[in-house]
């Protein structure tokens, strides 16, 4: 027998690949979404020997692709608000995370990301190389594959112990803003034997930011009492589902007689039923806004759709109120606030005399129930023709969520339509991806059903977007880490997103005219059947009638056991 380093443990070292995951477990890591491969022997071998002996490690969820990883990963951290782990490949398994961590970087996903590097010696007894490739994969800068998406990049190196990693790695992905870390190691480091730390480890330290000092609170409760029709544009104030930030922005705009927007939300930030919420679109409401609060949003307002009123207020409060991390942000704001939003609106709601406004008598409540009513006007004009639209799917699928259920938002063109008809409440019942990365929503609902088994996941999704999202892969996954949720496809049979992004620059251009013939998709796909490789219930949906009870018996599904996908064939419009 080989004679290896965890052969010969001492009183006075400790493997290094123990170390690690007992590290990553003692420090609030629950789970480990790992796609394994031959540079992760070393921790194969020590999660066995820990199991064996009864030390506490994150469970690990096997997944067939390491963007289905990061993405269950992504959905669980922001079901929680505590980072998970995420154990990929080098070189080529770090390049298949892609899209899903532009997500993580641009939701604020707190991630701790491990992953191999190409080992350096020729020693197998060490952990070197004994594969061919172990010289293909190895590159000369593998951080760099994701540098620009992390808060921090390390490689870990014995001896050094490798908890300092864990902690130092779990901070930066906890500080604001929230995100991915990267950390990679060799076998030969892992395979080692490393001084035992003497005493306990300090825990990662809480380096969120706290809210604005008192004299700016009272500058921002002043601008506040002044203004005729304040507005708030958020788009994810929450971390978590404990609703302490929704319940901030609840009173402060009850107090004020502030409506809220959200704008592309990454998590419900105030309730869609309430009179004071006004929609996803912060240009519409801005015809009235003489103060506009930016609270806790990446992109305050789509510039080419309109913003405020030249002669009204802009006060943006976030912790990272530069937005470093965007290479151009030049909204005009009057005031910023490097704060934590909520806890700011919270301080300044108490500043505020709770009887001054009667909330449902502003013009914000007059706009929630134009809107509500319009919307119950088109949802009735597509039943009583009985079209499947975008409309009548998500309130379809609205009718047969509990309170408690989780709606994933990944969807393009249908994205609005959806947030419009699933009248969302509760806190961390609505989750989005934040990036631009398509496919998000099927594997994210998985690590969310795993944070939270006892409720209902839904995931909405785009024909193009389900293909991205590595659908097989994620079916599998669900299934095999007991994770059932229902994914349901807006099958549009197109890329509307180019249609109509063609038509907005071109509208009178010939690829207009020609249909644009680029967003077409001209051979019919059957979603529903990737997942049946695992086993998942699927089914398609072409006629009306179908629809309710089709969704019915496929969240029945999910509710036995079994993860469903449903494919429904949209109304052209």
């Amino acid at each position: 027998m080989t004679d290896t380093p965890s052969d010969r443990p001492t009183e006075d070292t400790v493997h290094a690949g123990e170390r690690f995951l007992t590290s990553l477990a003692e420090h609030g890591v629950e789970r480990v979404f790992a796609n394994f491969g031959t540079d992760h022997t070393p921790l194969i071998e020590a999660a066995a020997r820990l199991r064996e002996r009864g030390e506490p490690i994150p469970e690990t969820v096997t997944s067939p692709h390491e963007f289905a990883a990061l993405s269950a990963a992504h959905g669980y951290a922001a079901m929680t608000g505590t980072a998970q782990a995420v154990i990929v490949h080098v070189d080529v398994g770090t390049q298949n995370l892609g899209a899903a961590m532009h997500n993580a970087h641009r939701a604020g996903a707190p991630v701790f990301i491990f992953s191999g590097l190409a080992p350096v010696t020729d020693d197998p007894a060490r952990g070197g190389r004994d594969n061919p490739v172990h010289y293909k994969q190895d590159v000369f800068d593998q951080p760099g594959i994701v540098r620009e998406y992390c808060r921090w990049l390390d490689e870990y190196r014995a001896p050094a112990d490798p908890e300092t990693t864990v902690i130092r790695g779990l901070e930066r992905a906890n500080a604001e803003k929230q995100g991915p870390v990267y950390v990679s190691a060799t076998r030969e480091s892992l395979e080692a034997e490393v001084p035992r730390a003497e005493g306990g480890s300090p825990e990662p330290r809480d380096l969120g930011p706290g809210p604005a000092d008192a004299a700016t609170v009272t500058e921002i409760a002043d601008a506040v009492e002044a203004a005729d029709a304040p507005l708030v544009v958020t788009s994810d104030l929450p971390t978590g589902d404990d609703g302490d930030d929704v319940d901030s922005l609840v009173e402060f705009a009850e107090r004020a007689g502030a409506g809220v927007v959200e704008f592309r939300p990454v998590a419900l930030s105030f309730p869609r039923t309430h009179p004071l919420h006004v929609g996803f679109d912060p240009s519409a409401m801005f015809d009235v806004a003489d103060l506009v609060v930016v609270a806790g949003a990446d992109l305050p307002w789509l510039p080419s759709s309109g913003g405020p009123d030249e002669d009204a207020t802009v006060v943006q409060l976030d912790a990272d109120p530069s937005k470093a991390h965007y290479p151009h942000w030049s909204f005009d704001i009057d005031r910023s606030v490097a704060a934590d939003p909520a806890g700011t609106l919270a301080l300044v709601a108490d500043r505020l005399d709770p009887n001054a406004v009667d909330s449902t008598e502003t013009v914000w409540a007059a706009r929630h129930e134009e809107r509500v009513a319009e919307r119950e006007a088109a949802l009735a004009a597509d039943r009583e023709d009985e079209r499947l639209t975008a409309d009548v799917v998500s309130a379809t699928i609205a009718d047969l969520l509990d309170d408690d259920a989780v709606f994933l938002e990944g969807l393009v063109t249908n994205a609005g339509s959806a947030l419009e008809n699933v009248p969302l409440e509760e806190p961390a019942s609505q989750l989005g991806r934040g990036g631009a990365g398509l496919g998000w929503a099927p594997p994210a609902a998985v690590g969310v059903k795993l944070a939270r088994p006892e409720r209902d996941v839904v995931a909405a999704v785009g024909d193009g977007s389900y293909v991205f999202s590595n659908p097989t892969a994620s079916a599998w996954m669900a299934a095999d880490a007991g994770a059932p949720t229902l994914t349901v496809v807006y099958n549009n049979r197109s890329w509307n997103a180019v249609k109509r992004a063609t038509t907005r620059q071109h509208p009178e251009g010939r690829a207009v005219a020609g249909g644009v013939p680029e967003s077409q998709f001209r051979t019919p796909l059957d979603l529903s059947a990737p997942a049946s490789a695992a086993g998942a219930f699927t089914r398609r949906v072409t006629a009306y009638a179908d629809l309710e009870e089709t969704l019915r018996e496929a969240l029945d599904a999910t509710r036995d056991g079994t993860p469903a996908v449903v494919d429904v064939a949209l109304d052209r419009q």
